[in-house]
């Protein structure tokens, strides 16, 4: 009886599409892919995730993954007896887009938003801090796979056309007299 659940259970779970979270693999059409942005840790994540994902991390590639703009923001939740902070919201924001070489969109740019609460102890200030910075890496790790998720669901037929040139080029042609 206990093989029958197991097997019921294995079928249910697999004829609902679930995958074990992190297990993406990059369109081929993505590969080659560029990775520009100007945030450090951002950018070494996201290339690591491509790799992860069996992609190839080319600076001349034909698509490139912009990171436009990346904000984090911490606001105070609530006050202690004292009208000191004793709670914060992280919040983190990446805006990212898919664009060919020519610098074309490939897809409307998307926007991530994502937050934090933690609790502030004015007394362990130093530590608080150092929980600060681990939230924020979190907070980037969460908004990376969801980065990648988007792109491993990708489908061509998605992507807007790659030029202007290369819409341009068929009214350039030569017309018979």
């Amino acid at each position: 009886m206990r093989i029958f659940w197991l097997s019921l259970l294995a079928l249910v779970l697999s004829a609902c599409g679930f995958h074990l979270r992190g297990n993406y693999a990059l369109p081929p059409q993505l590969s080659p892919i560029a990775v520009k942005t100007s945030v450090v840790p951002l950018e070494r994540d996201l290339v690591a995730g491509v790799q992860r994902m069996g992609g190839v991390v080319a600076a001349d590639a034909p698509l490139a993954l912009h990171v436009i703009n990346e904000r984090i923001n911490r606001q105070t939740s609530t006050i202690d007896s004292r009208a000191k902070a004793a709670e914060y919201t992280l919040f983190y924001e990446v805006e990212c887009q898919l664009k060919y070489a020519s610098g074309i969109p490939a897809e409307p740019s998307r926007t991530i938003r994502l937050r934090r609460t933690y609790q502030f102890d004015n007394t362990r200030i130093v530590g608080k801090y150092e929980e600060e910075n681990n939230l924020v890496d979190d907070l980037r790790q969460q908004a990376v796979g969801q980065i990648l998720s988007r792109l491993a669901r990708i489908k061509v037929s998605e992507l807007s056309p790659d030029s202007p040139a290369a819409e341009a080029a068929p009214a350039a042609a030569p017309v018979a007299p």
